[in-house]
This record gives C-alpha cells, structure tokens and sequence, in this order.
C-alpha cells in the first residue's frame, strides 16, 4: 500500500509538474506574441502631417516675411543712430546760439503768468474778456505782495546749452522753476519749501 502510494504521488508530482511548465510555457509564449503584435503595431502606425503643403508653404513665406521686416527695421535704426550722431553737435551749437540771457528772465513777470494760469491747458485758462481781466488783476496783486516782503533767484547753467532758474517766494511758501532753452523761457513746476529750509 505505502509503495502503491508513493509512486502515485510521485506520478501525481511528476504529471502536475509538467502541466504546471506547459503552463507557463504557453503564457511566456503568449507575452511574447503580444509584445511582437505591440511592437508591428507600433512601426507600422505612420505619421500623420498635421499641415498640408499649402500650410507648409505660407508658414515658410511669413517666416521670410518677419525676417525681412526685423533686417529693415534693424538698418532703419541704425540709420537714424547715425544720424543723430552727425545731429547731436548741431543741436547743441543751435541750443548755445538760442539759449536766453539770465537778464532776460523778468521774475515779477514770469511770476504774473504763472498766477494768471498761462502755463495751463485751454479748457483750463478762464474764458471771456472779463474773467481774463480779473485774472490777470488777482495775478498782478499776488505778484506784488508776493515779492514785496523779498524773494530769492538761483539760476543754474548747463553747459550753456540752457539754464535752471528757481524762484523762491517765502511768503506764498512756494518755490518755482523755469526752464531756459532755445531762445525762450518755459514754466516747468512748483514745488512747496521743505520745512527745513523755511527758518533759513
């Protein structure tokens, strides 16, 4: 009985042995057949242009396009960079010609315009003979008790190109600048005294 048994358990061994191999020999051979498909599978999928000729050729002819545009671009600028070069030393010898004499700077008169708003944008200046005249009155009596109790003129030169002429009136607490090129002396800002410089 033992020795029936054991050569059937061996013949069971030996007979579940060699299924369990075929097994997994027909799955390693089924793997191996899956990845051959995937792989035939994937060469054989062609590639696909997404733009026709037509595409093709208008993005080639705007591509020249642009780089055209840029090389004109590029030489046009570099014509104007030389140009102001040659333009630069006439602009300054015309600014030293034209720039306006510190004697021709008239404060009280400067000061008046300022006041009367001269410096502003049209829609802002005061419309009608009348309100002009009451403009230029309020101005002119500013003006006056403005500079009576004394003021102060700084003036600084650039070169002699253009001057810097600052205004200093303590009573209205207020410092004024104009600016002097070209033959002609423009308003540019005011600006209130800094406190530290009021007590000087």
């Amino acid at each position: 009985m033992r020795d029936s048994l054991g050569r059937r358990s061996s013949v069971r061994d030996s007979i579940g042995g060699s299924s369990t191999r075929s097994s997994l020999a027909s799955s390693t051979t089924q793997r191996t057949s899956n990845t051959s498909n995937n792989t035939t599978a994937a060469v054989a999928t062609p590639i696909i242009n997404p733009l026709s000729e037509t595409d093709t050729q208008l993005l080639v002819q705007y591509g020249g396009v642009l780089v055209l545009g840029l090389l004109i671009l590029k030489s046009i600028l570099n014509i104007f960079s030389s140009l102001s070069i040659l333009l630069a030393p006439i602009a300054y010898l015309y600014a030293i010609q034209t720039c306006p004499s510190v004697e021709s700077f008239d404060t009280k008169k400067e000061l008046k315009r300022v006041m009367r708003g001269a410096h502003l944008p049209e829609e802002q200046q005061p419309r009608g003979f009348l309100e002009r005249s009451m403009s230029r009155l309020a101005a002119s009596i500013g003006t006056e008790l403005a500079t009576s109790l004394g003021y102060e003129v700084s003036v600084d030169d650039y070169w002699g190109a253009g001057r810097v002429v600052w205004v200093r009136v303590p009573v209205a607490g207020m410092d004024f600048c104009w600016v002097g090129v070209f033959g002609k002396w423009r308003y540019l800002i005011q600006r209130e005294i800094p406190d530290s410089k009021k007590n000087n």
